[in-house]
């Protein structure tokens, strides 16, 4: 039933899985010595909507990345996507960006399905290992949560290459990034007022102790009202720039893959429509820290009761409205949960190796 506005630490369990296996990918290993390509399959068997043009940029990215992870474990050979039964992702901007900053060619359309040789004719021509996810690694529900790489440094290697931007010293940065349409933030004004307040108060109270605010000379507190219209540049910026993020449920969550490590991030979901472990297992991956804000205190009991296509599409469909006064106490307690992640990484602290195919 709805309830109160409650936020809790998004936490799987020690058993669910963060980063993708080995063993998710199916491989042919090339004939030759050396392989000098490696080439990654994304057909409708192991992504969403299989069939259709990438348009969702989030959903292309589910495939995209699972690759990218597959091309780094062969750094010596030239990757290759291959877009076995999929029209194209030209004229999706943000997919296509991804892929710019993967640094890997592409073939889709008829000339993927004239690709598709046999093995031995292809290795003879490009020397290639090539590899495919079996499947598509989940859906964010629970216990089926969403996997995006295989291992932290996947994403940190993205995040170089695009020269993210780091906070500027003594500045905590809190970004609310809106959305036009559905599931937007209606009282997106008082949620930002109200962090600034709490944030402030607590800042000018500190005195050296373990709230995390005491290194920081001022409080920035910035609303973006869609993503959508910023380009692949600007969007990875805005959330690497950003302590504290807070994100309607959306498209856009996908940007977490370009937040810092101990990154708070707060996901705002709609009554039954709850499904932290898509995009909030990609902040998981990435060293950030998850957050969920929902109305009520059953979200997957609330979630299995709207399963039918009419019932989710009406959850998804409406204006969300979180409590401004727990949004602000989420976020002391944040930020005080964002500076022990970091002292605990400044410990020593480091992400699992990255697992190699046989």
């Amino acid at each position: 039933m709805r309830n109160a506005w409650r936020i809790t630490r998004w936490d799987p369990g020690a058993g669910t899985p963060t980063y993708l296996l080995a063993s998710a990918f199916t491989v042919t290993p090339s004939l030759c010595a050396q392989a000098t390509r490696v080439d990654c399959v994304i057909d409708s068997s192991n992504s969403i909507r299989g069939t259709t043009n990438f348009r969702h940029f989030a959903h292309a990215a589910e495939s995209l990345l699972a690759c990218w992870s597959f091309f780094r474990r062969y750094p010596a050979a030239r990757p290759r996507l291959v877009l076995k039964d999929l029209r194209s992702i030209d004229g999706v901007i943000w997919a296509e960006s991804l892929v710019r900053l993967m640094g890997c060619e592409v073939l889709g359309g008829i000339r993927a399905w004239q690709y598709y040789l046999p093995m031995a004719t292809l290795n003879a021509a490009g020397c290639a290992v090539r590899g495919a996810l079996r499947q598509r690694s989940g859906n964010g529900y629970k216990g089926r949560e969403m996997k995006w790489l295989m291992s932290e440094s996947d994403a940190s290697e993205l995040q170089q290459r695009l020269h993210r931007n780091h906070t500027a010293g003594g500045v905590l940065r809190v970004g609310i990034a809106n959305r036009r349409g559905s599931r937007n933030l209606s009282n997106v004004d008082a949620v930002a007022a109200a962090l600034s307040s709490a944030l402030r108060s607590v800042q000018a109270s500190s005195r050296g102790g373990g709230d995390g605010l005491q290194h920081f000379m001022r409080v920035d507190v910035n609303v973006v009202a869609d993503l959508g219209g910023w380009t692949f540049l600007e969007q990875a910026t805005w959330v690497s720039a950003q302590m504290l993020v807070v994100m309607p449920h959306g498209a856009g969550s996908v940007n977490y893959l370009f937040a810092r490590p101990c990154t708070a991030i707060l996901e705002v979901y709609p009554f039954g429509y709850y499904l932290p472990g898509e995009y909030l297992n990609l902040a998981r991956a990435v060293g950030a820290l998850g957050y969920t804000a929902y109305p009520g205190d059953t979200p997957y009991n609330d979630t299995d009761r709207h399963s039918s296509p009419a019932a989710r599409y009406q959850a998804r469909s409406v204006s969300l409205a979180p409590d401004p006064a727990r949004v602000a106490e989420w976020a002391v307690e944040a930020v005080a949960a964002s500076a022990q992640c970091r002292r605990h990484q400044s410990q020593g602290a480091r992400a699992p190796p990255r697992e190699a195919f046989a």
